[in-house]
């Protein structure tokens, strides 16, 4: 005799072992799932994510990838061009001439490198985001001079030296503000976890870009039209890509762009020692996204500086930029003074020369009455009194103000001249 299970009549039954077998597979495969889900999150994202990072980290990671894979498929498509452009393939070519020509590229990338960090290395921590932008920016120029160094067999060697300059400018720019992003980032002194992440997430980026880029290769690399539509789709791509990721971050340090942004709207509204200010959320919306130095490079060659001039501010001055008069009637009637404000005659220039003892309130204080000096609208013999009578009545609550907002009124960028004088007090002290 033999017996026979059959399925179906135990399903219309509602058998209770079949209820609890799908009941056990089904425990089974949401326990496979969260498996994978936890070890992508232990291998991709910071350990106490989300509380462990600020809001912003997720945003701007969405948005970083993004614009790396861009940049990870056009490298790949610029890797054939320049490979092409030396000539692999071709029996005219010697190993030792091709070679040569990746070391002179190489060395003006390093050179390039170096004299960019002397130049503006000050400036990185200030403006981490502005410089991501244009880092990743003048990236593209370096990836278009590699792509186009083959059309012009008679000039590859000059336009892939500029291509490696242009990308060596990237890795230094890129490099140091990704080190002052990662400290914002982390809110629970996990600044290496997010970095080690970092490096996991760029290493899939990577894979993912140059597995996408030698599949395009393998389709269509004979298609000059075919490369040059989708590196510009890819570039186009990449600029939006990095300026929704600038945008996303919204850093609570006080640098000169976002004082300016912070001061002109408190200028627009009433002083509240209950109030607020502009958060770090309102500011990074509207917040200049190129940094000083570029713009103004586009200024002078624009000559905007010659219908409408500019204010400036400069901070941490020499005292010999001082009018000697007036900055010696300064250090006599109060030794005990942080700083020394000059304002020119024409009422566009302020030069702030910060004492050796000076602490993070000095400066912002400092830069805040240059500031004034420079926008108040009264004649220039008069705007020191109304700078000093603002001081005493609004001061408190503005900064009241600044902190409520989120700001980090203790950890300011505001200058980056490392020289400092000595007067009263300080010159005292120099000398025992």
């Amino acid at each position: 005799m033999t017996l026979v299970f059959n399925e179906d009549d135990h399903q219309k039954q509602g058998h209770p072992s079949i209820h609890l077998f799908r009941l056990n597979q089904h425990l089974e495969d949401a326990s496979q799932k969260h498996s994978v889900l936890l070890w992508l999150k232990k291998g991709f994202l910071p350990d106490g994510f989300p509380t462990s990072v600020t809001a912003d980290y997720v945003d701007f990671q969405i948005w970083d990838s993004v614009q790396a894979l861009c940049s990870y498929v056009r490298g790949m498509i610029c890797s054939n061009a320049i490979l092409t452009g030396i000539g692999v393939g071709k029996q005219a070519t010697s190993p030792l001439a091709a070679v040569f020509q990746f070391f002179v590229r190489d060395l003006a990338g390093m050179c390039g490198g170096v004299l960019f960090a002397f130049i503006q290395g000050s400036q990185l921590d200030a403006y981490a985001k502005q410089w991501r932008l244009f880092a990743d920016i003048f990236n593209n120029v370096g990836y278009a001079l590699d792509l186009a160094s083959p059309i012009f067999p008679d000039q590859f060697l000059l336009l892939a030296c500029l291509g490696s300059l242009a990308r060596a400018v990237t890795g230094v720019a890129g490099g140091a503000t990704r080190a002052a992003l990662t400290q914002h980032f982390s809110k629970a002194d996990n600044a290496g976890d997010i970095s080690a992440k970092e490096g996991s997430q760029e290493t899939a980026t990577t894979l993912i870009g140059m597995i996408l880029g030698m599949i395009f290769l393998h389709a269509a690399s004979d298609s000059s039209m075919a490369v040059w539509a989708v590196f510009l789709i890819l570039t186009a791509l990449h600029i939006y890509a990095n300026v929704r990721a600038v945008r996303a971050l919204q850093l609570t340090s006080l640098n000169c762009s976002r004082m300016d942004v912070l001061l002109k709207h408190s200028s627009a509204c009433k002083m509240d020692s209950n109030g607020t200010a502009l958060t770090p959320q309102d500011v990074a919306r509207i917040e200049p996204l190129l940094p000083p130095a570029v713009m103004e490079m586009f200024k002078w060659l624009l000559c905007i500086h010659l219908w409408r001039p500019t204010k400036r501010l400069i901070m941490g001055a020499r005292l010999s930029a001082l009018p000697l008069a007036g900055t010696l009637a300064r250090m006599d009637s109060d030794t005990d003074v942080k700083f020394i404000i000059a304002l020119d005659k024409s009422g566009c220039e302020a030069a702030v020369v910060l004492r050796r003892d000076a602490k993070q309130e000095d400066v912002l204080k400092a830069y805040v009455q240059g500031y004034l000096l420079l926008h108040f609208s009264a004649p220039v013999e008069q705007r020191h009194r109304q700078v000093e009578e603002w001081m005493e009545e609004d001061w408190p609550a503005f900064r009241g103000m600044l902190e409520r907002s989120g700001w980090s009124v203790n950890k300011t960028a505001l200058c980056s001249s490392s020289w400092r004088g000595a007067w009263g007090d300080a010159l005292h002290a120099h000398h025992n």
